[in-house]
């Protein structure tokens, strides 16, 4: 037997705000308040390794 992935339907995306590059963005998870977001191109200046 193979891997399989599970398929939990489509992904709701959020909206939210780069906290670097102001750019408009979209998430796979609700932003809260207080907690920085990161657009694709801003977040990997941030991880931590």
């Amino acid at each position: 037997m193979g891997f399989q992935r599970r398929s939990f339907g489509p992904r709701t995306m959020h909206k939210a705000v780069c906290a670097d590059c102001k750019k408009e963005c979209e998430v796979p998870f609700e932003p809260k308040e207080g907690r920085p977001v990161y657009c694709r191109e801003c977040y990997p200046k941030h991880r931590q390794y």
